[in-house]
């Protein structure tokens, strides 16, 4: 019982310190496995599994791969088909810069993809009715309703990093997530949300917004033609591997694509440690022990009960399943996507455990709706490279995020309740 509390003091520990975000999040989860063995819950061992988990392994080297094709000549490409978009009114271009958004989005971080296409943006002029700062804030939109749905790239991945979340607490694998369920689940919100932002974006005022491209930056490629094609190599094979799971050995594909590229000299060693060993990794490896613990001393058990009396009996499944999407579609606005996700799927988790339900409805809800985030600019870095480059008043933009947001929560919610009824 005494562990029991223990947890919780740390799991409440671990959510207000992401809320607070005055710290990086992988120091907050380190910080939360030392107590935790100060504490004696548990051994020195089991602190740092975290890092020799399969879903670290798969996740890290992807992220490594995914910043390397961020550099290739595949960006100034697109950028040459908007050099010639130059000029040009109306719907065509409009679908021109919502495609490469969406294209981008899913190979490079999405704060890059924001920066990249608010120049894009910049280059259509101001007269008429399609002007940059009409688009930006859609462009966010379409960003936010299709990164990391398709199981390319860092979407390949989404799967086990929401699994590392609550895999402690719901051990049976039969309701750990596949790789292609965050995809299946996101296609009608996709439909609904990337549609909205698709033909709507005329809601926006034509006279709100101040366009200033100043810190926004492209990243410059200096590869030759030769290691272009091994970086398409191994991003491929990559792929591939995690696709067909060619003799069982998904989890390695992204770290052998990284060593091809370390071999091959495409990518120094150094770096590519660098590019593995960022902050989100170091949050995942905690989160992953934090979350065992949860699952081994009890504590999750209580917190699925004390949701379970919140919730009150006789719910419906929708209902919940409503309210669920509409806390995490609103907290996103004000926290990163990270923080509202690693918040939220252990709760969703317990819930589950507590009422005996099937949790992946419930664990995709905050997994996918956390990106939701461009009511303000506080919910993630490309929605502060949005707001800062139009110069966006929140308020002025209600009549575009507003509907934005409600479609949302209606969308995430009705796609659990068709594909994960409670």
């Amino acid at each position: 019982m005494d562990q029991m509390y223990i947890v919780l003091a740390v799991l409440v520990f671990m959510m207000v310190m992401f809320v607070w975000h005055k710290v990086p999040f992988g120091l907050t989860t380190m910080t939360c496995c030392i107590i935790l063995v100060l504490t004696g819950v548990i051994d020195l061992k089991q602190a740092f599994t975290g890092f020799g988990n399969q879903i670290v392994v798969l996740v890290a080297p992807m992220m490594a791969l995914g910043n390397v094709l961020g550099r290739t000549s595949m960006v100034g490409k697109i950028r040459n088909v908007m050099e010639h978009a130059k000029g040009k009114n109306g719907t065509m271009l409009v679908m021109l810069m919502f495609f490469f958004t969406v294209l981008l989005t899913q190979f490079i971080p999405s704060t890059a993809t924001m920066a990249i296409m608010v120049i894009f943006a910049a280059q259509i002029g101001t007269v008429g009715n399609v002007t940059p700062t009409r688009l930006i804030l859609p462009m966010l939109g379409v960003s936010s309703a299709f990164k990391g749905r398709f199981p390319i790239g860092s979407g390949a991945t989404k799967f086990a990093s929401l699994n590392a979340l609550y895999e402690g607490i719901v051990t049976d694998e039969a309701f750990h997530l596949s790789m292609f369920e965050p995809f299946i689940f996101s296609i009608i919100p996709m439909i609904i949300v990337g549609g909205y932002s698709i033909f709507c974006w005329r809601l926006m005022p034509k006279d709100e917004g101040t366009l200033s491209v100043t810190d926004t930056k492209i990243v410059e490629n200096n590869m030759t033609s030769g290691q272009e094609k091994i970086v398409y190599f191994a991003f491929l094979l990559a792929m591939v591997m995690m696709v067909t799971n060619v003799g069982g050995f998904m989890y390695l594909g992204p770290a052998i694509g990284v060593a091809i590229l370390v071999w091959t000299g495409v990518l120094k060693a150094s770096e590519a440690s660098r590019l593995m060993t960022t902050d989100t990794i170091w949050m995942m490896a905690g989160v992953l022990v934090v979350s065992d613990a949860l699952g081994s001393s009890g504590a999750s058990e209580a917190i699925g009960d004390w949701l379970l009396t919140i919730i009150g009996p006789g719910t419906s499944s929708f209902m919940i399943y409503f309210i669920l999407s509409a806390v995490t579609v609103i907290m996103t606005n004000f926290l990163s996507n990270a923080a509202c996700q690693t918040v939220l799927v252990p709760l969703a988790a317990s819930l589950a455990l507590a009422a005996g339900w099937d949790p992946r409805g419930l664990i995709l809800i905050p997994g996918m709706a956390n990106t939701a985030d461009i009511a303000l600019p506080s919910g993630s870095g490309e929605a502060a490279v949005t707001y800062a480059a139009g110069g966006y008043n929140p308020a002025k933009v209600l009549r575009y995020t507003l509907p934005y947001i409600v479609l949302s929560i209606i969308g995430y919610a009705v796609s659990a309740q068709i594909l994960y009824p409670l």
